[in-house]
């Protein structure tokens, strides 16, 4: 493991993420529950529900600083790579890799991640893809189907945040002190899936997808 760890000196020394985490947890008063199911060793999977560009920031708040550490978040590349000061701040914070949301990239969209979870990495998945424009869970890409049938036997852990699209909602520029969660669910027990049979991918995600809805809140 290292190949996707940034060794600038702030991120090595975390004389910003440290501070930063601290507050996230602080100024959006984070609880957080099931920390107990994500696997203390090997790479795994993080499939967490999307409302917001506050995320990515809650989840590596609510993680443990050891955990931290091999953890990688995957983030759209037509956003987070296209301006240097975002990918700079994003690769300092949280280890980001790129991942192309336009059908029409070239070569494989996935390949970071794959690269990732072979090198031993912890990866943060958004499976919805974007945002949810109303706050309700969105269909999952058959791209986590794939990982599924590529890597049968890795822990996929189920994330629900709450509260996050009130901190940071669309369009927004300045987070709202506003309180948020987020529940870690136990392994997804999804059925096998096909690197050939493309069918297979999208009843994986179904599955995933699921699993996360499981873990919202009751109205």
């Amino acid at each position: 493991m290292g190949l996707y760890t940034s060794h600038h000196p702030l991120a090595r020394l975390e004389l910003v993420a440290r501070p930063f985490m601290a507050f996230v947890r602080f100024y959006c008063r984070l609880r957080v529950d099931g920390l107990e199911h994500i696997p203390q060793t090997g790479p795994f999977i993080l499939a967490v529900n999307h409302s917001s560009h506050a995320d990515t920031a809650v989840i590596f708040a609510a993680l443990p600083r050891p955990l931290r550490k091999r953890v990688v978040a995957a983030a759209a590349q037509d956003y987070f790579f296209d301006n240097g000061f975002r990918q700079f701040a994003t690769r300092i914070l949280f280890n980001t890799i790129p991942v192309p949301r336009s059908a029409f990239a070239a070569g494989d969209p996935l390949r970071h991640v794959v690269r990732a979870l072979r090198e031993g990495y912890g990866v943060l998945l958004f499976p919805e893809g974007t945002r949810s424009q109303n706050g309700e869970l969105g269909p999952f890409r058959s791209g986590i189907g794939r990982l599924v049938a590529e890597f049968p036997n890795l822990p996929l852990i189920p994330v629900w945040l709450e509260g996050t699209a009130r901190v940071l909602p669309k369009k927004a520029s300045i987070p709202r002190p506003v309180s948020v969660s987020a529940r870690f669910g136990a392994p997804v027990d999804y059925s096998p899936a096909s690197l050939e049979n493309k069918s297979t991918w999208r009843t994986a995600a179904n599955q995933v997808r699921e699993a996360v809805m499981q873990l919202r809140p009751q109205a």
